[in-house]
């Protein structure tokens, strides 16, 4: 679970993988729903967001994606100013606060977007077959692609931001690093 202060409201998202929609048996009844594409037909993952004002939940939704399964980790969803943005499946959401109306939500990834970022006025999308920059509106800035998923099974750092780039490592464990632009800056590619 994520947990962000907000004014003073607290927010909390959450995975809900038993949370069935149209369903009268959920824990939970979210005031609002938001759909990836394909996600009626196809739900594959499904994040909830609760905010709380001294204690008592006053706004809720879930989103629910389809495509490549994600969770809640550390860095899957994150707050700017009046809005929330999230990773849900292949596509990230941006909710406004504290009403949580959907704003826009942006395919950034074919499969799954793990991580998102904010990089001055952007955001920068960790996906699993792509690294992808985002505008404030949700449009696609670029999109990097290496030769495997940016994936790891052995806890090494496939993605990370530095002052100067972005680094990354994918599943065969070639190594790229791109500038703020998207553009490749040196690998490690043996062809």
């Amino acid at each position: 679970m994520n947990r962000y202060q907000y004014t003073d409201l607290t927010i909390e998202v959450l995975d809900e993988p038993t949370y069935k929609f149209d369903s009268a048996d959920n824990n939970f009844n979210y005031s609002k729903l938001h759909f990836g594409d394909g996600a009626k037909e196809y739900p594959t993952s499904k994040h909830g967001i609760k905010i709380y004002k001294d204690d008592q939940i006053i706004e809720s939704c879930i989103i629910i994606g389809s495509g490549g399964a994600t969770g809640v980790y550390q860095n899957s969803s994150l707050i700017d100013n009046d809005r929330l943005l999230i990773c849900c499946c292949d596509t990230v959401f941006s909710l406004t606060l504290p009403d949580l109306d959907s704003q826009w939500k942006t395919q950034a990834d074919q499969a799954t977007c793990f991580q998102i970022f904010k990089y001055q006025d952007d955001y920068i999308v960790h996906g699993e077959l792509q690294v992808t920059k985002l505008d404030k509106d949700g449009n696609k800035k670029w999109e990097f692609g290496g030769a495997d998923i940016f994936v790891s099974i052995d806890n090494e750092e496939e993605f990370r931001i530095d002052s100067d780039g972005i680094l990354l490592t994918d599943f065969a464990k070639t190594k790229y690093k791109i500038d703020f632009d998207g553009k490749l800056i040196w690998d490690t590619f043996k062809k």
